[in-house]
């Protein structure tokens, strides 16, 4: 029996899902537009994720403990128009909010690019931490980075973690390991010179391993070669077992756009540990 419940919202291939499941976690509703990350999802977890999120009446959630939500970053990446909450990707965190004060989770886990933190002055960020604020939580927020809890990947993201302010008291993040589970010479099957990968993106594949942009390319036992969507998936800590579909390209897409497990799976625990969650 599951020991909580969560939605998954922004759900892509499911990197939130699987680490709070780790944690003994069961998903009630799911919900991403990405048509070929949601075939991936419903692969492997069973659940099909319902589409747009503004369409998506609160008060026909069943009740749940967590809301996870990897919400669109590009309005905020340091890529891009940085648009923020203006930009129609951006201003989908209002959604965020409008579940949260129907829903009244016991807890809720975001997570975007560490540029939300800095965005327009610190302005956006304010304005989404008075949201947060306004529907009832401590909120407690951290740039945690994927190498610090056991996957040899650079990436850094921002977390937001927040819990009822019945609790009287903040999450506290969980501290860092002391060493990794796996290195990127484990996953690449051969010497690698650098212990962990660089940041797992979308854009500027192939640039070539000399390239500033490079993050694909590396040399294998003195050969050069180039990192796999299924590499990648281990180095967001999936399993082999997971199963990515469609092509190539939408596959490094699906991967690139996903959080870390072994970061919301370190986060579900210390929420548990915490007794925030059963």
């Amino acid at each position: 029996m599951a020991k909580f419940t969560f939605i998954d919202l922004f759900s892509g291939i499911g990197g939130f899902h699987l680490g709070l499941h780790q944690a003994g976690g069961s998903c009630i509703l799911a919900s991403d537009i990405d048509e070929q990350a949601n075939r991936t999802y419903a692969e492997n977890f069973g659940i099909v994720p319902k589409g747009d999120v503004r369409k998506i009446a609160a008060n026909q959630i069943p009740d749940f403990d967590v809301l996870c939500a990897g919400f669109p970053c590009q309005s905020f990446s340091n890529v891009g128009p940085k648009g923020g909450l203006n930009d129609p990707r951006g201003a989908l965190f209002y959604e965020i909010g409008r579940i949260l004060r129907v829903k009244r989770p016991k807890t809720f886990i975001l997570e975007n690019v560490k540029g939300l933190f800095n965005h327009d002055g610190g302005d956006t960020f304010k304005i989404i931490l008075d949201i947060l604020d306004s529907a009832g939580y401590f909120v407690s927020y951290e740039i945690l980075e994927a190498k610090d809890y056991g996957l040899p990947q650079i990436r850094k993201r921002l977390f937001i973690v927040g819990v009822q302010k019945r609790f009287r008291r903040k999450f506290q993040f969980p501290k860092k390991k002391e060493a990794l589970d796996f290195t990127l010479s484990d996953v690449l099957k051969g010497k690698v010179e650098r212990d962990y990968a660089f940041t797992i993106r979308i854009g500027g594949r192939r640039s070539g391993i000399n390239n500033r942009y490079n993050w694909d390319s590396y040399k294998v036992d003195g050969e050069v070669r180039y990192i796999t969507p299924e590499e990648c998936k281990l180095l967001q800590g999936f399993p082999t077992s997971f199963k990515l579909t469609g092509r190539q390209s939408a596959q490094y897409k699906q991967v690139g756009n996903s959080v870390p497990v072994n970061l919301v799976n370190a986060i579900a625990q210390a929420l548990i540990d915490q007794n925030f969650l059963p």
